[in-house]
């Protein structure tokens, strides 16, 4: 199973009394952030094989600027990260400054009560990060996160497949992109033209989401209604299973089949974070000599003039404060986070080591001659938050999007009804609930 896979199997797991008994043993203890000399940094990716070196650097050169900060790095395992930031939440256990995945924030948001961090760090939040990325932070209008790294879910085009069925240019609109399966198909039969995730709910939603939005609908409206029953979502999820009845999108394909698909040059596009060219170059054998198929990928839209969708994906950084102090823009917890997601050689050298993307304008445009970073992040710039993530039950609403979306395109029930069911199971699902 992936990890984004045992990342909502836990979410279902830890359920909302658990997070919300671990929100009020936090508002009882005592924050280390106040004491001075001691921060402590609790995270997941120091402590994975890619990221370990670089960020053990960056923690040391933190170090080195503050001796008089004692910091203590403490790790678990990704999967593990949820139900363990409750667990010292309940035993009274520090965290100073916390990793959290952008789709976590709404449900910690009530949990860690995470200060505004444009209280702490005032203007030069907005002066050094892009409006466009700092929405992934954002929970109620307030700044609660603050991106370390961030981008999308984005769409990425493998260009010696599109070159090798005479496809010279992007395809913009829903009906380009679907001539330019046609003839992908035509060229090579053996070649899956569009690896859309047809199975694994934790990859359909998202990706269904995205033609959602592009159709025009939402699973959900502003005064938190559901809203899926719609023309929009018809036609959005009939296109689809349009595609699949052709050949063009294949039955059975998670991401990690997509990636293995175009590392071999056998689909022409798929959706992933950036980190699909490190995926590539692993998968193809070449390394760095394939980056010259990889292109990100704007996702077509309905018409000339709408904006593309993508899905919101980022890692960010969290000050708790339950007891709601002032944190000053020169306290320890201020300084080690302006360090990891504010520093252009620390964010850089991040950016080198795995290919996490930089946040701060000046770091992004010292990538201005790297287009795949270019398009991807100018295609991020209107990406969408994840709509089951802002709700406390989002493990249940990801999979019944799935569920309806698979049905739709096995073919066991005709797009409509599909829609109509998956509209009724989420009124049910959200009845009692209250989003974030």
């Amino acid at each position: 199973m992936n990890r984004q896979g045992r990342m909502d199997m836990l979410d279902a797991k830890l359920g909302r009394r658990a997070l919300l008994g671990g929100a009020a043993a936090l508002a009882a203890s005592g924050t280390a952030r106040a004491q001075g000399g001691t921060l402590t940094y609790v995270g997941w990716s120091q402590d994975e094989a890619a990221s370990k070196p670089v960020l053990t650097q960056a923690f040391d050169g933190f170090r080195s600027a503050n001796p008089g900060i004692r910091l203590d790095v403490v790790g678990f395992p990704w999967a593990q990260m949820q139900q363990n930031l409750v667990l010292r939440q309940r035993s009274n256990q520090p965290q100073d400054v916390v990793q959290l995945a952008e789709r976590w924030l709404p449900q910690f948001a009530r949990v860690l009560r995470p200060a505004d961090m444009r209280e702490v760090l005032g203007a030069e939040i907005a002066q050094a990060i892009d409006p466009g990325l700092l929405r992934i932070g954002q929970v109620g209008g307030a700044q609660l996160g603050l991106p370390w790294t961030a981008a999308s879910i984005g769409m990425v085009a493998n260009r010696k497949v599109l070159a090798d069925a005479g496809v010279t240019e992007a395809p913009r609109t829903v009906d380009a992109f679907a001539d330019a399966l046609r003839r992908i198909k035509r060229s090579n039969a053996e070649v899956v033209p569009y690896a859309f995730a047809t199975k694994n709910n934790l990859t359909m939603s998202p990706d269904f989401q995205v033609w959602l939005w592009t159709f025009g609908g939402r699973l959900f409206d502003a005064e938190d209604k559901v809203a899926v029953e719609s023309d929009a979502a018809r036609a959005a999820l009939t296109f689809l299973v349009d595609l699949t009845k052709e050949g063009l999108i294949a039955r059975d394909v998670d991401r990690p089949d997509a990636r293995r698909l175009f590392g071999q040059n056998r689909t022409a596009f798929y959706h992933d974070a950036p980190l699909a060219r490190g995926f590539a170059r692993d998968n193809s054998g070449q390394g760095a000599a394939f980056d010259a198929n990889v292109a990100a990928f704007a996702t077509p839209v309905l018409r000339t003039g709408d904006a593309t969708r993508s899905l919101m994906w980022g890692h960010l950084l969290v000050l708790p404060n339950a007891r709601g102090a002032r944190i000053g823009a020169d306290s320890a917890a201020a300084k080690l986070v302006r360090h990891l997601a504010m520093d252009d050689e620390v964010q850089l050298r991040y950016f080198r080591a795995v290919g996490l993307f930089p946040v701060t304008r000046s770091a992004l445009a010292k990538l201005g001659d790297d287009a795949y970073v270019v398009e991807w992040a100018r295609n991020a710039g209107t990406a969408e938050m994840d709509e089951p993530s802002t709700w406390p039950n989002a493990a249940d609403i990801t999979n019944i999007v799935g569920e309806e979306v698979q049905a739709a395109l096995l073919q066991t029930k005709p797009p409509a009804q599909a829609i109509g069911d998956m509209a009724n199971r989420l009124r049910r699902a959200t009845a009692n609930q209250r989003r974030t």
